[in-house]
């Protein structure tokens, strides 16, 4: 089941698929608190006297008293009476008509319902880190809100990839668990990541697990296996989450080395203690990141905005003024020149760049560590 949106001057066209149908169809307003469904009568606030009007798979036209600004619309199938947001299918934001920029630095973006969001978006750019900066090439090429929108989607991952840590938000499902089940990769998780392996003196010393990706938003299974045994155990119950620092710790400890051998092989007899450690791992599953856009803070997504804006200005600078350092114009003893700073090796705005990028490394600098432990090594 799912529903596309696709807007023109005067109409919004969807594009409804499933076998599902017939469907019920629902609108909401960016402006709006809650959605309206489809009826005889167009999209209405749903009542309990409301009969909603069933809609087939195909091509839907909304004309309904349409105004500048952002939809998102959704469907259900029309079997379910009282549907969960799982009974869904969302389309993103759907811009129609000339709405008012919409954006975190205007204070009027809304997450759409069912989506994880956007940390920016286009408006953000073009009206604030791109400020008096014109989107349009001296061919007269627009750069589109879907380029820009690349541009968003590729800072965020480097951002994540230089402070070691997850903003968009994933499901993190076990190897073991993905096989057992023939899980589906973007249909019931994100990322796949093997067992963590079990040290006694490490679990000993210092009872939890660090897990690969943080900040971390819940855990839904951890689990210690062995290879030799299908008798595993479930450590969840005894658990303590360090959401932020991405830790999961223990409760319950392992028996400590001072004790007698008999003790700590009776305390691990369903293992043997010939698999202390190259026999056990723990499985785990969770959910990495922040839960939706609106949850990251306002110095990271500064910040990712300012590394967006250095692309955008090296592509942007290139199309308004490619290599260009100087010119003169001389005619009958009159003559004009211009100079810029700008030459085959130094972008037209090469002085702002330089700007923003110390800014973004003095804010890594200062923040690598804010999201997780400081590493030490030693040989």
């Amino acid at each position: 089941m799912t529903i596309t949106a696709e807007s023109t001057l005067t109409r919004i066209l969807l594009t409804l698929e499933g076998n599902n149908s017939p469907f019920i169809l629902e609108r909401l307003f960016y402006k709006d608190e809650s959605w309206k469904v489809y009826t005889n009568s167009g999209f209405v606030i749903p009542e309990e006297s409301t009969q909603p009007l069933e809609v087939n798979s195909g091509d839907f036209v909304d004309s309904f008293d349409l105004q500048n600004g952002l939809y998102q619309y959704r469907i259900h199938s029309a079997s379910i009476e009282n549907p969960e947001l799982k009974d869904f299918a969302f389309t993103c934001w759907t811009k129609f008509g000339v709405p008012d920029a919409v954006g975190y630095s205007f204070n009027n973006y809304k997450v759409p319902e069912g989506k994880w969001g956007t940390v920016l978006t286009p408006d953000d750019l073009r009206y604030t880190y791109m400020w008096g900066i014109d989107f349009k090439a001296t061919n007269g090429s627009m750069f589109s809100d879907e380029q820009a929108q690349f541009f968003i989607d590729a800072a965020t991952a480097e951002m994540e990839r230089r402070l070691n840590i997850t903003i968009r938000k994933r499901r993190v499902k076990c190897e073991d668990i993905i096989e057992k089940n023939h899980l589906k990769r973007k249909v019931d998780y994100d990322d796949e990541e093997t067992p963590y392996d079990f040290s006694y003196r490490k679990i000993q010393r210092y009872g939890m697990i660090q897990t690969k990706q943080r900040p971390i938003l819940n855990v839904s299974r951890c689990t210690m296996l062995n290879k030799g045994n299908s008798d595993d155990v479930d450590l969840l119950p005894s658990t303590v989450l360090d959401k932020k620092n991405g830790v999961i710790k223990f409760l319950k400890r392992p028996w400590k080395p001072s004790d007698t051998a008999d003790g700590i092989n009776t305390a691990i007899s369903r293992y043997g203690s010939e698999t202390w450690n190259s026999h056990l791992f723990y499985s785990v599953n969770y959910d990495a990141g922040y839960e939706t856009s609106d949850d990251i803070p306002d110095d990271l997504r500064h910040n990712i905005g300012i590394m967006i804006a250095i692309s955008l200005l090296n592509v942007i600078g290139d199309g308004l003024m490619a290599g260009f350092s100087s010119s003169s114009l001389s005619m009958d003893g009159v003559s004009e020149s211009f100079s810029s700073t700008q030459s085959a090796t130094s972008s037209m705005y090469g002085a702002r760049i330089m700007e923003y990028r110390k800014e973004i490394e003095d804010y890594i600098q200062a923040n690598k560590f804010k999201f997780g432990f400081f590493r030490v090594g030693a040989l």
